[in-house]
């Protein structure tokens, strides 16, 4: 049989229900609604990673371990070293952390969650100090939610740890967005960012902002895309519990400037997507989500106005912060790339032009190889991505605010007033780095076939070299030559290496590389904060257990301490009602009965912390009349002196009835008081009189 008359093979055709449907034309696969292009992919390893953490967090949290630097008040007590202290070295510089912070949250604690605490400051201090309180508006703030289940060590690790773990996981998911799924790339940028300066060395204070608004922006995102109901309703709940933490935790330095990252960040991203389509879909479900959210926040947001607003306005008619006017273009010489040798930075070996380690700290800067290979690309391929163009117009304008300043009306209109230059800075950092996470998961940043030109590598790598080097001289003048030459080769090493690799990210193994180096560079700022385990160093300490003995005893009664002020952070700790010790709020009503006149107005109106003295005093005011004189001195900006008789009858007005000094007083210091106790060289009296 021929060719031409062989059987073929019946290929089998399923039945069709009519001849007049068309045959299927193979195309471009649609993502499905469970499973859009335009947001998170939860694949095997994405889980395993986010249930990984959960669970890390769960262990360490019921373990009592937490990162807390408060292993410090052994030390300041003469121990060499803190027996709960599992791994690193607690930093004394983070004192608002460790001795104003999370005293408060543990004073909060055992005085009952209150609303109002004078130890705190005057009217709904705690409120606004961001402290635990028996409050409705409590149910919105779950990283709080831990001081009405468990005991205090394990309440303040589960406080402690939901911002830091909540944090990576919160980055993760907002990094999966803007690389489109980049697993390894996401992963690599959350630690970066989470391990960088800014953010360690300010005990992760900037990061518990942005927390919030990663949570705001995945929500919103899955609330204009996703058409789901059960995505919907949990993205709704993320929303306002986002919002309402954002609002609770105010600092407008960091705050403002954020708002406008992450706006601006939310700006490119839906025009980069383009999926206006999509927000339609299921359009009544999203509208009455929406609708719901609104109310619930309209509602929140009211009594959280009825709560703060008499307090907010006692703190905007302080001396100190009051209200800040910043016009910025005064940033500290050098610190714009300080970062750059973050390495060879810590908390004892810091430039004293920069004040300190946490003033000196932010993010390395990637910005000016981006800018150029962003115009490198834009020229080749006229190809332009969003995200990255509202992130440089963010970076423009806050670098042109901090380096050259803005008229102070434009500061006023764009709130930049609240913000000063060296506030501005972190968040600039900040930016910087998703600029280089979405330049990095850009798939509009490259060219196919792209060749390698040597003179093209030639002309950055000198570049580069020629403006490290003229980064690091400008700042060594301006720092009289801290870094040494050892130094300023290491650094210049580093960072053309990094900024090569950021340019040619398309070539085989830059990326891997380019992860490993910022891999390498981050594990430095893993010594900065501590591994702690429990409270012991305040709950064990001698001061707090005396203080707590007696004010079991005597719960309703006021203390005041003369000598160092430190200490009163472990009175306050205990619950106790405190005269003197950092006031958020200006304690005015007491300052009524010391200055009845208010001739030191401008001393005490201020956020402070308060020392009392009296044996200076007595040096000049023995015999009579001498019980009766108050003098004022302010010390620093946040910080004033109280000069006093301890016997004054002001101070017995006061309602004060325990005192302690750290130094043995005289007879006529405490001729009106019996002494109850000495401890580790302070000693504790109460008045005859009460």
């Amino acid at each position: 049989m021929s060719k031409k008359y062989k059987i073929k093979k019946k290929v089998p055709v399923p039945d069709r229900p009519s001849e007049n449907i068309p045959a299927s034309v193979p195309g471009p696969r649609k993502p499905s609604s469970n499973s859009s292009a335009f947001l998170i992919l939860f694949d095997k390893k994405t889980k395993i990673f986010l249930y990984g953490t959960l669970i890390f967090y769960i262990i360490l949290s019921t373990l009592k371990i937490h990162t807390s630097n408060i292993a410090n008040w052994d030390m300041f007590f003469g121990l060499e070293k803190s027996e709960s202290v599992i791994a690193g070295t607690p930093r004394f510089i983070r004192m608002d952390e460790w001795m104003i912070n999370a005293t408060g949250q543990i004073g909060q604690y055992n005085a009952g969650l209150p609303v109002q605490n004078a130890t705190m400051g005057d009217a709904n201090a705690p409120v606004v100090w961001n402290l635990p309180v028996k409050d409705v508006s409590t149910l919105f703030r779950p990283y709080l939610w831990s001081y009405f289940v468990f005991d205090v060590e394990r309440a303040f690790a589960f406080s402690w740890n939901f911002n830091t773990f909540g944090f990576i996981i919160s980055m993760f998911l907002l990094l999966m967005l803007l690389t489109r799924n980049n697993f390894w790339l996401s992963i690599t940028g959350t630690f970066f960012i989470f391990l960088s300066g800014g953010i360690q060395w300010w005990s992760y204070f900037i990061s518990n902002h942005m927390l919030y608004l990663n949570g705001m922006f995945i929500s919103f995102i899955y609330l204009l895309y996703d058409k789901r109901k059960w995505p919907l309703i949990i993205s709704g709940l993320i929303f306002i519990l986002s919002v309402n933490g954002f609002i609770f935790n105010l600092y407008p330095a960091f705050q403002v400037p954020l708002v406008y990252l992450y706006l601006l960040l939310f700006i490119g991203f839906i025009l980069q997507r383009k999926a206006f389509t999509s927000i339609k879909e299921n359009i009544r479900l999203k509208a009455i989500v929406f609708s719901v959210v609104l109310v619930i926040l309209a509602i929140f947001i009211y009594h959280y106005y009825s709560l703060v607003k008499d307090t907010y306005s006692m703190m905007l008619n302080t001396v100190y912060p009051g209200r800040r006017f910043s016009s910025g273009g005064d940033l500290a010489n050098g610190k714009l790339f300080a970062e750059f040798f973050g390495i060879y930075m810590w908390d004892l070996h810091v430039p004293k032009q920069w004040l300190n380690i946490c003033e000196a700290s932010g993010a390395i800067m990637f910005f000016p190889i981006i800018f150029y290979a962003m115009g490198y690309y834009f020229f080749k391929t006229r190809k332009t991505d969003p995200v990255l163009i509202t992130l440089s117009i963010f970076l423009i304008i806050t670098l042109l605010y901090v380096l050259v300043g803005f008229p102070a009306f434009l500061s006023k209109i764009t709130l930049f007033s609240m913000s000063p230059s060296y506030r501005m800075l972190p968040i600039i950092g900040v930016g910087n780095c998703f600029l280089l996470i979405s330049f990095l998961g850009s798939n509009k940043t490259y060219l196919k076939n792209e060749k390698f030109s040597w003179i093209e590598f030639a002309i950055i790598a000198v570049s580069s070299f020629i403006f490290i080097r003229m980064v690091a001289s400008h700042i060594n003048q301006s720092t009289e030559n801290f870094f040494t030459g050892t130094e300023v080769n290491i650094v210049t090493a580093i960072v053309v290496a990094a900024y090569l690799l950021i340019r040619y990210k398309e070539f085989p193994y830059t990326k891997i590389a380019l992860y490993l180096l910022l891999a390498g560079i981050s594990m430095t700022n893993l010594k900065v904060n501590p591994l702690t385990k429990g409270l012991a160093p305040v709950l064990e300490n001698p001061l707090y257990q005396a203080g707590m003995e007696l004010h079991k005893q005597d719960p309703q009664a006021r203390w005041a301490l003369f000598g160092n002020m430190r200490l009163t952070h472990l009175l306050k700790a205990a619950g106790i009602d405190v005269f003197n010790t950092v006031k958020f709020v200006p304690p005015m009503k007491d300052m009524k009965v010391l200055d009845p006149f208010r001739k030191n107005d401008s001393v005490y109106n201020r956020y402070a912390w308060i020392t009392m003295d009296s044996k200076q005093l007595s040096q000049y005011y023995y015999g009579a009349g001498w019980n009766d004189t108050v003098m004022f001195r302010q010390a620093y900006e946040d910080g004033y002196a109280i000069y006093m008789d301890a016997c004054s009858p002001k101070l017995k007005q006061l309602g004060v009835k325990y005192f302690v000094f750290d130094y043995a007083p005289k007879d006529e210091e405490v001729r009106c008081m019996i002494k109850l106790k000495e401890t580790a060289g302070l000693f504790i009296y109460k008045r005859k009189d009460e």
